[in-house]
């Protein structure tokens, strides 16, 4: 099975980084604005793309402060589904964090693998924006043409 694989050092902590992995505020702050989420293993959380069209639910499989958080998606794009994303947190120094990303579990390179890949990576770009910066570029909805 092919599996989406990055890593990004960003300066901050993993405490840091963990929040906004676990968090609500933190998830809306890189990943999408429209965000619902669960907080505690076994519960769920949706992130909603092109007005709801697209809405991914991932069930907490695991949460380790300030080390590890890990999703199996439920349901979204059907090559989404029974896939796992994990976040691996290796605190380097004083503030510096390697965060080692993978999307594990795509049955086929067919289809939107290579597209996610690269939006994925976009996306832990806006995280460490968000962490070095205090802003990054989450998924907002296209504004109503007038």
């Amino acid at each position: 099975m092919p599996d989406i694989i990055h890593q990004v050092t960003i300066k901050g902590t993993d405490i840091q980084i963990y929040y906004a992995l676990t968090q609500q505020e933190g998830l809306a702050g890189w990943w999408t604005r429209h965000t619902q989420a669960g907080t505690v293993v076994g519960a769920t959380s949706t992130f909603s793309f092109n007005k709801g069209e697209t809405t991914f639910t991932m069930r907490i499989e695991s949460l380790e402060e300030p080390t590890s958080v890990r999703w199996h998606c439920l349901s979204g794009h059907p090559e989404w589904a029974g896939t796992n994303i994990e976040f691996e947190l290796d605190q380097l120094d004083d503030n510096t964090t390697r965060v080692n990303f993978k999307h594990l579990g795509w049955r086929s390179t067919d289809g939107i693998l290579g597209m996610c890949s690269y939006d994925w990576a976009g996306y832990l770009w806006s995280l460490k924006e968000l962490i070095e910066g205090g802003v990054g570029h989450p998924y907002e909805d296209p504004p109503l043409p007038e």
